[in-house]
């Protein structure tokens, strides 16, 4: 069976249903229906402290014992050392939108310009709503 801890009392050991079996007993002589609702309550609800009777309890887990060692030298971290000339292969991923600013129609929705009439658009437009044509995904 599983050790337990009273939260309570702070004993440490097994747990015991709640009530008493010769109570059950008794119960089940005096009238079947008394009996079998007490046992139902008996089983219902989990276990209990074994010395006080709380039901304020939970798996004994023992704290670990920490280990001492002795205490070393820190060692300082190693510091990469960056070029200081470095040389410009593409252009980043933001210099595309350099420039442009969002534009909003009166209900707070980004717009764009379209390709062909170069009206403004929703940003998410399929099809444009002033010359028709159909557009392009952009990713």
């Amino acid at each position: 069976m599983a050790k337990v801890e009273c939260l309570v009392c702070g004993r440490v050991g097994s747990a015991k249903t709640k009530g008493s079996f010769l109570i059950t007993i008794v119960l089940l002589f005096i009238g079947l229906l008394p009996g079998i609702i007490y046992e139902i309550w008996r089983r219902s609800g989990g276990k209990v402290c074994g010395s006080c009777g709380s039901q304020n309890i939970r798996l004994y887990s023992p704290l670990p014992k920490q280990i001492q060692q002795p205490i070393q030298q820190e060692t300082q971290p190693e510091v990469f050392k960056i070029p200081s000339k470095t040389k410009l292969v593409a252009n980043d991923i933001f210099s595309n939108n350099a420039g442009n600013f969002v534009k909003l129609d009166e209900n707070g929705v980004e717009q764009k310009n379209c390709p062909d009439c170069r009206e403004l658009i929703r940003f998410d437009a399929r099809k444009c709503k002033h010359c028709g044509s159909i557009l392009e995904k952009t990713s």
